[in-house]
C-alpha cells in the first residue's frame, strides 16, 4: 500500500512539475492578457453592456406601446345604504361582479411632451339579484393627454440621451488604455526584480571571487586582512540583495498576475520591451484629437445640457395645466353584439391646473439655483479643458524626451558594462583597488536600472498619451471608430 502511495504522489508532482511552465512574454502579450482577462476589463465589459441596455432603454420610450390591461371579475356581496326618494335610507343587499380589459395603442410625442393613444375597451356587469347584465363598450377612442407651458421632460432626453451613450463608448476604450497603463507599471514592477536578481546574481559570482582571489593573495603576504573583510561584507551584502531581489519578483509577480489574469501555474519570463518605434507627436494635433475622440469633450457638452434641463425645469415650475381629451364611440346593451351595433359619439375634455399664489420664494430660489449650477458647470468644464490640454501638450513633449534618454540610456548601459570588465581585469590583476572596483559596479547596475526605468516612463507615457487622445500616434490610426465600436451585447 505504502508502494502505491509513493508512487501516486511521485505522478501528482511530475504532473504538477509539467503543467507549470516557463512562458516568455513581451510587455504587448501582457497588455493583450489584461485586456481580455483581467477582473478590470470584465468590469469594464459589464458597464459596457449596462450603457448599451440603458440607450436601448430610452429609445424604445420613443416607440409605440401596445399595452393589454384589464380587471378579473371583482365580485362584491354586501348591503348598501340606499337613499330613496323621499330622503330616507334603505339598506339593499347587493351580489354584483365586475369586470373590464382593454387594448391601447401609444406613442409619446418628443416635440410637445404629450401622448396620443388609440384605445378600445370592454366592460361587463352582472347583477345575481335581479339576474342581470349589461355590457358597456367603446369601440375606439382616441385620446391626447397635452401638459400645457409645463417642462418638456422627452426634449430635453433626446439631447442628452444621446450623449451619454456617445461618452460610454468613448470611456469604454479609455478603460482598455487604462488597463494597458496598469499592466505597464506592473510588467516593469515584474521586470525590475528581474534585473536585480541578475544584478545581485552577478553581484554575488563577482564578489566571491574576488573573496578567493584575495585569500590567495593573503598567502603571498600581498595583500592586507582589511581588503579581506571588505571583500566578505561584499558577499554578505550581495547575498543580501539576492534574497531581497527574490522576494521582490515573487511580489510583483503575483500582482501581475491578480491584475492581469495570468496562468498562476506557470511561471513567467518577461522580455525587455526595446522595440521603441521613432515617431512623433504634434501638441497641436493631439489636441484636435482629443477633442474629436475623447470622452471628455462628450461630457462637457453632456453636463452643458444638463444644467440647461435643470434651468428649464426650474423655470417651468410656475404653473401646471394638464389637458385631456378624447374622442371616440361607445355604446351599451345587454350582449356584446348590441355594443357594437350603431356605438354613439363620446367626448370628454378636461383641463386641470395648479397654480402656485404664494410660496416664500421657493420657485425663484429654484431658478436662482439652477442658473448658478449653469454657471459653475460652464466654469468648470473650462477649468477641466484647460487641465486636459496642458496634459496632452506636457505628455507631447516628454514622450520625444523620453525616447532620447532611452537611447543615452541604453549607452550608458553599454558603456559601464565595458568598464566593470576592465574595472575587473585590473583589479585581478593588482592594477585597482577596491574602492575603484565597487564604484564601477555601482556605475554598472545603476546604468542597468536606469535603462530599464527609461522604458518604463517611456511606455507608461505612450499610453497614457493614448488614453488622452484615443490617437495611436505610431500607426497614425484613431482608436475610437463608432462602426467597430458601438456597445452591443455578446
Amino acid at each position: 500500500m505504502m508502494k502505491q502511495y509513493l508512487v501516486l504522489i511521485s505522478t501528482t508532482l511530475h504532473f504538477v512539475a509539467a503543467s507549470a511552465q516557463n512562458v516568455q512574454l513581451s510587455l504587448d502579450d501582457v497588455i493583450k492578457i489584461a485586456q481580455s482577462s483581467s477582473m478590470k476589463f470584465k468590469l469594464t465589459e459589464t458597464q459596457k453592456q449596462i450603457s448599451y441596455y440603458q440607450f436601448q432603454s430610452y429609445k424604445s420610450e420613443y416607440k409605440p406601446q401596445i399595452t393589454f390591461y384589464g380587471n378579473a371579475p371583482a365580485y362584491n356581496k354586501e348591503y348598501l345604504a340606499v337613499r330613496q326618494p323621499d330622503g330616507t335610507i334603505k339598506f339593499q343587499a347587493i351580489s354584483q361582479t365586475n369586470s373590464n380589459f382593454g387594448l391601447g395603442l401609444s406613442q409619446k410625442i418628443a416635440l410637445t411632451g404629450g401622448e396620443v393613444s388609440v384605445n378600445t375597451d370592454l366592460t361587463r356587469f352582472d347583477d345575481f339579484q335581479s339576474k342581470e347584465k349589461q355590457f358597456n363598450a367603446t369601440p375606439i377612442y382616441i385620446r391626447l393627454t397635452q401638459p400645457l407651458f409645463a417642462f418638456n421632460e422627452l426634449r430635453w432626453k433626446k439631447r442628452i440621451e444621446p450623449l451619454k451613450f456617445e461618452e460610454s463608448k468613448r470611456i469604454y476604450i479609455e478603460q482598455m488604455e487604462e488597463i494597458a497603463r496598469t499592466s505597464v507599471n506592473l510588467f516593469f514592477s515584474v521586470l525590475n526584480a528581474q534585473t536585480n536578481i541578475n544584478i545581485a546574481s552577478s553581484n554575488l559570482q563577482a564578489a566571491e571571487l574576488n573573496y578567493e582571489t584575495e585569500n590567495k593573495r593573503i598567502k603571498l603576504g600581498t595583500t592586507t586582512e582589511d581588503k579581506i573583510l571588505q571583500l566578505e561584507m561584499q558577499v554578505l551584502l550581495s547575498q543580501q540583495n539576492l534574497e531581497k531581489a527574490k522576494y521582490d519578483l515573487e511580489t510583483s509577480n503575483l500582482n501581475l498576475k491578480t491584475f492581469s489574469g495570468l496562468n498562476n501555474n506557470n511561471t513567467y519570463e518577461l522580455l525587455i520591451p526595446d522595440n521603441v518605434t521613432f515617431f512623433s507627436v504634434n501638441a497641436e494635433s493631439a489636441i484636435e484629437y482629443a477633442r474629436t475622440n475623447r470622452s471628455a469633450f462628450i461630457t462637457f457638452e453632456r453636463r452643458k445640457q444638463e444644467a440647461q434641463r435643470d434651468m428649464a425645469e426650474a423655470k417651468a415650475d410656475k404653473q401646471q395645466v394638464l389637458l385631456t381629451a378624447s374622442l371616440g364611440y361607445n355604446n351599451t346593451g345587454e350582449n356584446i353584439g348590441q355594443t357594437y351595433h350603431d356605438p354613439k359619439d363620446q367626448r370628454r375634455l378636461n383641463i386641470g391646473f395648479n397654480i402656485p399664489v404664494v410660496d416664500w420664494g421657493r420657485r425663484k430660489a429654484r431658478f436662482n439655483t439652477a442658473s448658478a449650477l449653469e454657471k459653475f458647470t460652464i466654469f468648470n468644464n473650462e477649468s477641466e479643458e484647460n487641465i486636459l490640454v496642458q496634459e496632452i501638450i506636457t505628455q507631447a513633449k516628454s514622450i520625444e524626451l523620453l525616447r532620447r534618454n532611452i537611447a543615452l540610456s541604453k549607452t550608458s548601459d553599454s558603456v559601464s558594462q565595458r568598464r566593470y570588465a576592465i574595472a575587473t581585469k585590473l583589479y585581478q590583476v593588482g592594477k585597482l583597488s577596491i574602492t575603484d572596483l565597487s564604484l564601477a559596479q555601482i556605475e554598472k547596475d545603476n546604468a542597468k536600472r536606469s535603462y530599464i526605468d527609461a522604458l518604463r516612463q517611456f511606455w507608461d507615457s505612450y499610453y497614457l498619451m493614448r488614453k488622452l487622445t484615443l490617437f495611436d500616434f505610431e500607426t497614425n490610426t484613431p482608436l475610437y471608430n463608432d462602426n467597430q465600436n458601438s456597445l452591443q451585447s455578446k
